[in-house]
């Protein structure tokens, strides 16, 4: 047994194309960059910056 082989990988497991959540590090398809429950949270917190948004540019207008 040459000292290359001894080193040789013993098992070899198919894993399919995959990659990993940005946030939070879960087994997600290629085709995704969050994972389902990361998804729905950023975009709740998207909604609540943008209602801030609205109710800060309504307000000037309020008051004239």
């Amino acid at each position: 047994m040459s000292k290359f082989e001894r080193y040789r990988k013993q098992i070899e497991e198919d894993i399919y194309p995959h990659k990993h959540c940005k946030r939070c590090g879960e087994m997600i398809e290629e085709a995704y960059t969050y994972c389902s429950d990361c998804y729905d949270k950023l975009k709740q917190k998207k909604e609540k910056k943008w209602y801030k948004r609205l109710r800060r540019s309504k307000k000037p207008e309020e008051l004239s």
